[in-house]
């Protein structure tokens, strides 16, 4: 009889102590334990002559299996509210399965140079910071453990540590902007612990647990391809797919904490040995596949050693988050035809779900406690047990439709949802990224955020509002000649009528002539002075760009180096919103003028931009309604290329009009920044 991995000895205390929401009516602690426990959170003023207490308040335990308790700790002020503008602290309470109460420093979590808490204070610190001051914000996506490159929490730790005594100038919030785990792309050299894991931490039916892929302890690394298909998924690399919540959560806890890492990583021939039999073409294989598994075990350790930075840094600045597609799987909502099949499939639907819940656990529920809470958190509490079709787990987690919230910054952030408000116009056609019944929403989160009485807003979007244009156009070109699954044609541009639709919702329905975006996912770094306009009413934009956080491979840097130097640092459209009538061009040249332009399909009722040379030949009193202009702005440092490959982290500063942006790429030990300013009262 087979069995499956023997259990693995788990600290008591597994991840934690996270910052999460911190505002002047609660501060919010985030925690996981291996056994129950009771969690109590108490924050303090840090002054010269030692922490003053100033709120405290109790946790909510959710338990996700016999050895895995969630924990939201909230603290509330004794007073009307805690200081804005000051240097705050906290402490974490844990009475572990019945024992007496520890603080941070009885759990290990202030020693040595892994302390939590930054040299010359005593514990974990943030600041609150004053409506009318310099916000200061950090920002990024893409963490892949296995990914090349260094860890840009390493430049965050540096960047924080270096501030952590100055509440004037730390950093008062870190926007995750997705991808904080690749459920889709895990390391061979992984998949095997986080499986051994996953079965500790939710018991042995957590193996057995997916409709359709039987015992998951029994596939070998590299073994996943056929149950990521049979799940109806698209990725190409989902040879070590995530599938069991198990697996979800095991992830999120070694991405956080080297606590339930291995201790080393087993040898290739040890996970997977040669069969009898094995030919020559096979044995071809399993070199390349051998060398594949040393190279992730080298960045896995580089991933290891960086963890200590991550945790400090989670630990010491209030943390939200949103998701993209790699947090479940690459492709998740690309075209209605994926989710429409995925939906259907009893494997597809469960590992969605699975997910979103990991995600709820780890990473939501700490967005905005009341938002996320009630009957989301009373149904994963109870568990994926109810299976099939009409599970009451599944078919909450999939209709969920309020993952979208607002951060309690000046000015207002609104975080939004670009993965499950989609809307689509046709089976496999680009999806316009937020439907109209979700900007209705973002629009009420928004005003009653006050971004009307501020006149100002940042808006957070996993994907670039405003990207490289070059790249969407390629993007556009490719999509036409292998499909929409090879390229991920999913940006705001791949479908023009939810680009018309986010704008107007932002100059008519909110009345903003100025904002910032915060965005990832592209894999470098980028600021973009962006404006748009609708019918003469315009926005000044500053789209700003950090990725990834540890996804930057040699040759990739060096491609976009190149495609930064050379990229033209001025771009125009101007758009109708139904095709216009072209004249033709004469000569040789009309073959190439006529063709469409930039990233637009010319279809019935669908807006079409062009560039200026191209949009002369329209009639003129066909008068555009639409105007985008891009300029991509050159850092200050020199040598500079407006495209930031390496492993980097934003830095961002918001006063008033003035926006820098500081993309601090990691390179070997150093830190390296890219400075870049827009002023949002210069045009617009």
């Amino acid at each position: 009889m087979t069995t499956g991995p023997e259990p693995l000895q788990l600290p008591r205390f597994l991840a934690g102590p996270i910052l999460r929401r911190a505002e002047a009516t609660q501060v919010c602690v985030w925690a996981a334990t291996s056994v129950p426990a009771r969690c109590s959170v108490h924050v303090c003023a840090l002054g010269p002559d030692g922490p003053t207490p100033l709120g405290q308040g109790q946790g909510r335990q959710v338990q996700l299996g016999p050895a895995l308790f969630v924990h939201l700790a909230v603290a509330t002020p004794d007073a009307d509210a805690f200081p804005r503008g000051q240097l705050l602290g906290y402490d974490l309470l844990v009475e572990l399965d019945g024992d007496e109460p520890r603080d941070l420093a009885a759990l290990g979590r202030l020693d040595g140079t892994d302390s939590l808490a930054y040299p010359g204070l005593p514990l974990p610190s943030f600041v609150l910071p004053e409506p009318g001051a310099p916000l200061h914000l950090l920002h990024g996506s893409c963490r892949e453990l296995h990914g090349g490159g260094e860890d840009a929490f390493l430049a965050a730790d540096d960047l924080v540590a270096a501030r952590a005594q100055d509440p004037a100038a730390r950093p008062a919030a870190l926007v995750l902007t997705g991808d904080q785990i690749y459920g889709d792309e895990v390391a061979g050299a992984l998949i095997g612990h986080l499986r051994q894991l996953a079965t500790t931490l939710l018991g042995p039916s957590d193996e057995t647990s997916v409709p359709g892929v039987g015992n998951l302890s029994q596939v070998p690394p590299y073994g996943r391809q056929a149950l990521a298909d049979h799940a109806c998924f698209t990725s190409t690399k989902a040879e070590n797919h995530l599938l069991s919540l198990g697996e979800y959560v095991a992830a999120y806890l070694i991405a956080w904490d080297e606590a339930t890492w291995p201790a080393t990583f087993p040898a290739f021939d040890d996970v997977g040995p040669e069969p009898p039999g094995t030919t020559a073409r096979d044995r071809h294989q399993r070199r390349k596949l051998h060398k594949q598994y040393d190279t992730e075990v080298e960045r896995l350790e580089a991933a290891r050693r960086a963890i200590p930075a991550a945790r400090r840094v989670l630990a010491n600045v209030p943390t939200y988050t949103c998701f993209d597609d790699h947090d479940v799987t690459d492709d998740w909502n690309l075209t209605r035809l994926w989710r429409d099949r995925v939906h259907a499939s009893p494997t597809g639907r469960r590992v969605i779900a699975n997910a979103m819940a990991a995600f709820w656990a780890f990473q939501g529920w700490g967005n905005d406690p009341e938002r996320f809470g009630g009957e989301l958190a009373d149904v994963i509490a109870q568990g994926a047990d109810d299976a099939g079709r009409g599970s009451t787990y599944e078919r909450t987690l999939w209709d969920f439709d309020r993952w979208a919230y607002t951060v309690p910054v000046t000015p207002p952030m609104i975080v939004l949802d670009t993965r499950t408000q989609r809307a689509f116009d046709s089976a496999e056609g680009a999806a316009r990224l937020i439907g109209h019944a979700e900007l209705d929403r973002v629009r009420q989160l928004a005003m009653d955020a006050g971004v009307q009485e501020a006149r100002h807003a940042i808006f957070v979007s996993a994907v670039p509002v405003f990207g490289l244009e070059i790249q969407e156009r390629r993007q556009k070109f490719l999509a036409g000649k292998l499909g929409p699954y090879e390229i991920d044609f999913e940006a705001w541009h791949s479908a023009l009528g939810g680009l018309v639709d986010l704008m107007d919702m932002i100059i008519d329905g909110l009345d903003l002539r100025r904002c910032v975006i915060l965005s990832g996912d592209v894999h470098y770094g980028l600021t973009v002075d962006a404006t748009f306009e609708i019918d003469g009413r315009s926005v000044h934009v500053a789209q700003l760009v950090s990725s990834a956080f540890k996804h930057s491979g040699t040759l990739a840097r060096a491609g976009l180096d190149v495609v930064g130097r050379l990229v033209r640092p001025e771009h125009d459209r101007l758009g109708w919103q139904d095709p216009p009538e072209i004249g033709r061009a004469p000569g040789l040249v009309h073959r190439v003028l006529d063709r469409p332009a930039n990233t637009d399909e010319w279809t019935d009722g669908g807006p079409v931009f062009l560039p200026p040379r191209l949009a002369e030949r329209v009639d003129p009193d066909v008068r555009p309604p639409y105007r985008e202009h891009r300029r991509y702005v050159r850092p200050e440092e020199k040598p500079a290329s407006v495209v930031i490959g390496e492993s980097n982290i934003g830095l961002v500063t918001v006063h008033g009009d003035d926006v820098v942006h500081v993309v601090t790429g990691r390179v070997g030990a150093e830190d390296v920044p890219h400075t870049t300013r827009i002023d949002l009262a210069a045009r617009g």
